[in-house]
């Protein structure tokens, strides 16, 4: 018997395609939540699922060029260095005289989330989607369930500063990882008793910044890094997969590697998932045919969120995989 189970999407910026692995190994298994709670990246991965039937092609083969620009002043010439000088005095406009980036980024993101969910509502999805953003007015979290995808998904993943807030017409809303409510509280609210949560927070040994933008967002990173033990720590399971490098908010060059560590992660927590979840059909049929018996683990539910963080051993098995290439695929 398979258990129904609830998945938690934090944000993460690129390193939140880590969330298209997680679910495409865990489809492979056999295994396919009944709920998604998500925030920031989490949301735009969770209601492409829940809405897309191509929704890993198109994540894969998203847009990602109408992003701020992140300018680099050590270029070769002056006519380079020229543009990029332009390139900030333009962002710099808009942030400090408009809402953010600009109309033609917003207009971009727009896009690519109608692409992505096929500009439908939230509750005509596969599964039920909980998309949390935050009202930048009172602090405190909003959960949307209904109602136009991409306005949701956008407000989701508002980064304050970069791009403009969402009113919808009761609520400023902005990125859903400014605040520590969890978005496992909202799956048990919505009778979900068994969760699995996905954190693609990085270490914190990260590369010297190199301008204003990239403090800027590493400062968010740090915000949210703080909150994490809050957000994932009523979990059943936590999925923390290991990038094998410094992965940027914008760095979606990197994306392949991201799914890929998402998919090495669910890998390596696979005998925890038996034990939360039971054996799927098609988990029972390798466990069948292996010849192999299950390694001893202590049990699934026992292993607390602050235990995958502690304790060495713990981290190791569930959360400390190899890096595989950026053609990884799950076998």
């Amino acid at each position: 018997m398979t258990h129904k189970f609830g998945l938690v999407l934090a944000g993460g910026g690129a390193r939140g395609m880590a969330h298209a692995g997680v679910l495409r190994a865990l489809n492979h298994l056999g295994y396919y939540p009944s709920a998604i709670a998500g925030y920031s990246m989490g949301a735009v991965v969770g209601a492409a699922y829940a809405l897309n039937d191509n929704w890993y092609d198109d994540l894969v083969a998203m847009d990602v060029s109408g992003f701020p620009v992140v300018p680099k002043f050590d270029g070769p010439g002056i006519v380079s260095r020229l543009r990029n000088l332009y390139i900030t005095g333009q962002e710099l406009r808009d942030i400090y005289y408009g809402w953010g980036a600009g109309e033609d980024t917003v207009a971009w993101g727009r896009s690519v989330l109608a692409q992505l969910t096929g500009d439908r509502n939230l509750e005509e999805g596969r599964v039920p989607v909980h998309v949390a953003a935050t009202d930048i007015l009172t602090g405190h979290m909003v959960i949307k369930t209904r109602g136009n995808a991409v306005d949701a998904v956008y407000a989701s993943s508002a980064l304050a500063g970069i791009l403009p807030p969402f009113d919808d017409g009761t609520h400023l809303l902005v990125d859903g990882g400014y605040v520590g409510m969890s978005p496992v509280d909202v799956l048990r609210q919505a009778g979900i008793d068994r969760v699995i949560s996905v954190d693609p927070s990085q270490d914190r040994s990260s590369p010297n910044p190199r301008n204003g933008l990239d403090v800027l967002l590493r400062s968010v990173e740090l915000t949210q890094d703080a909150l994490s033990s809050l957000r994932h720590e009523k979990a059943d399971l936590v999925l923390k997969p290991h990038f094998g490098r410094s992965v940027g908010m914008l760095e979606f060059q990197y994306k392949r590697d991201c799914i890929a560590a998402g998919i090495n992660a669910v890998r390596a927590a696979q005998p925890f998932l038996v034990d939360i979840l039971g054996h799927s059909k098609t988990t029972r049929s390798k466990a069948g045919t292996s010849g192999h018996e299950r390694p001893d683990t202590p049990p699934a539910r026992s292993i607390q969120a602050s235990a995958l963080r502690e304790n060495p051993e713990v981290r190791s098995r569930i959360l400390g995989v190899d890096r595989c290439g950026s053609d990884c695929v799950w076998r």
